[in-house]
């Protein structure tokens, strides 16, 4: 009964932790997952998944908490530490995340007012806003601190909306950041701007779970895009691509509504591509998804995906 957007029936969440088990993955710490994809801790299977929540709702207390707790499985909360000092419902208090916290849940800075962070508002400055976004991470940062004993290391960008500009903000600060864009994880990821696969209502089915835990990072080694001067929409995405097992014949762009999109090979140069996105900006997200089918015939799709926002 919260809101769908950002929830998942207990049914349903069931039935992902039901397949996850049937399937052989394993489920690792998300500091665990960071560790072995950015620092080469220790090698990374392919058939390693992590598990996270935002917002800190009450259900999660009550109904994810005990399900995974009788598998043994690790996950994360994102905190949003303004709903729970005001003691709103239906949140969690802070005696549910201290139990979390002393269970060895990860928990993780998610802003203190959960307000849309990553670009200024129509009436305020860059300078107000770096001020604000400021402030309110480094509120969340302390507020933790102070009532579950551990400060943060990891944050996650409310309603998942990053951006360059907030990443630098929040990278004097986090190592790590998790957006909420649809995608795998591996060492070419931005770590300030890491995706995650919402299965959330409408996201939830099991061959979206399917598609979401075989999915591979496509290997991006760089990003390129230029502003098209028209209140931050862009023309065009370029990325640099290493060579992998993908078909980079078949390899296909999507926009957030699933149509597809003009893809050009760079004559000369075999792994840079540029995408067509002129025309298809709208006020707040956007997002583009690229994918290729995997070359051993596994039906596993190789994946980037990139996110951008239009302010009012």
């Amino acid at each position: 009964d919260t809101p769908a957007s950002t929830s998942v029936s207990p049914e349903q969440f069931e039935g992902h932790l039901d397949a996850l088990e049937s399937g052989g993955y394993r489920v690792w710490p998300l500091p665990r997952v960071l560790a072995a994809v950015y620092d080469q801790a220790e090698p990374l299977p392919p058939d390693v998944v992590t598990i996270t929540f935002d917002d800190a709702y009450a259900s999660v207390f009550s109904e994810a908490r005990p399900r995974l707790r009788a598998r043994g499985w690790p996950y994360s909360v994102f905190v949003n530490t303004d709903a729970i000092d005001a003691g709103h419902s239906p949140y969690m208090d802070w005696d549910d995340l201290r139990t979390l916290e002393e269970e060895g849940v990860t928990i993780g800075n998610h802003s203190a007012a959960h307000g849309h962070m990553a670009t200024p508002q129509s009436d305020e400055s860059k300078s107000a806003w770096r001020e604000r976004v400021e402030t309110d991470v480094d509120q969340a940062h302390r507020r933790l601190a102070e009532e579950i004993g551990q400060p943060p290391e990891i944050f996650a960008y409310p309603y998942g909306e990053d951006s360059p500009a907030l990443a630098g903000v929040v990278g004097e600060r986090y190592r790590w950041a998790l957006a909420q864009r649809s995608g795998p994880v591996g060492p070419l990821t931005d770590p300030l701007s890491i995706p995650r696969f919402p299965l959330a209502t409408g996201f939830a089915s099991l061959d979206r779970l399917t598609l979401a835990i075989r999915s591979r990072p496509l290997p991006v080694r760089r990003f390129e895009t230029r502003a098209d001067g028209r209140g931050g929409d862009i023309d065009w995405i370029r990325l640099t691509l290493d060579s992998g097992g993908y078909r980079a014949g078949q390899l296909g762009c999507f926009s957030g509504a699933g149509d597809a999109l003009s893809v050009e090979r760079e004559a000369g140069e075999a792994a840079v591509i540029r995408i067509d996105v002129d025309g298809i900006g709208r006020a707040g997200r956007n997002k583009v998804n690229c994918t290729a089918p995997a070359s051993d015939d596994s039906g596993d799709f190789y994946w980037y995906s990139y996110q951008w926002l239009i302010g009012p």
